[in-house]
């Protein structure tokens, strides 16, 4: 069995963004905004020190969390240093002084798909995942053949949340790692509903890209008499 890696997103105890330079790519072809951060990932943690956080699509573990992952030469990842400090949403605190490191994840398999194999919409230009398709699903599923074999990987469609193995999460417990959630995949909601109102106003607006279009009709948001009618208005 297969688990999504999250934190257990405690509003009390987390981490927090502080400023930092990205980049910023807006996709031409599906409006996916990807950002890039630039130089050393600074962030505030609130509350009690743990093993592990998730920030706006970016892990961050302790010393001891990639200790462990080197000890037992784990694959499928890169890390890079941060300069974590105390505070709250408002403030900024000392530094911390226990290591953290930011998470990259590099192995990879392929896009995510259903409980039947068949990729969910993404874009094919950029890979990421399409939002607002118009499905809601309970389970996803790796496509075999696109698996890497890294221990820690990701779908090319959703990339950098970590998938691992049974035998890694064994592991992660057994190390007595802090703040780790894990989700099967077969369990996992995928949620991308969208309303047919917000799906004629994303049209009206000129937001709605080709292949989203192709996707609301595949999951019946818009029939091809009601989208015919909006793009000859």
């Amino acid at each position: 069995m297969y688990y999504f890696l999250f934190d257990n997103h405690n509003s009390r105890n987390q981490a927090i963004d502080c400023a930092n330079d990205y980049d910023r790519e807006i996709c031409d072809n599906c409006g996916a905004i990807h950002i890039r951060y630039k130089g050393i990932f600074k962030f505030k943690i609130m509350g009690k020190l743990y093993d592990y956080y998730t920030y706006i699509g970016m892990p961050v573990i302790s010393e001891k969390f990639l200790n462990i992952l080197r000890e037992n030469g784990f694959t499928g990842y890169e890390v890079s240093e941060t300069a974590p400090r105390y505070g709250t949403v408002t403030t900024v605190g000392d530094p911390i002084k226990e290591k953290y490191y930011s998470l990259t994840v590099t192995g990879r398999c392929g896009p995510i798909c259903d409980m039947n194999g068949e990729p969910f919409p993404y874009c094919k230009k950029c890979k990421y995942k399409m939002d607002s398709i118009g499905l809601i699903a309970t389970g996803v599923s790796i496509a075999p053949d696109a698996y890497d074999g890294s221990d820690l990987f990701a779908f090319d469609s959703l990339y950098n949340i970590p998938i691992i193995s049974e035998k890694v999460k064994n592991v992660l417990i057994k190390s007595k790692l802090t703040n780790l959630r894990f989700v099967p995949l077969t369990e996992y909601i995928y949620d991308a509903k969208i309303t047919k109102e917000h799906a004629i106003r994303r049209i009206k607006k000129g937001v709605a890209y080709p292949e989203l279009i192709e996707a609301w009709l595949k999951y019946g948001v818009l029939t091809e008499q009601e989208l015919n009618e909006q793009l000859n208005k």
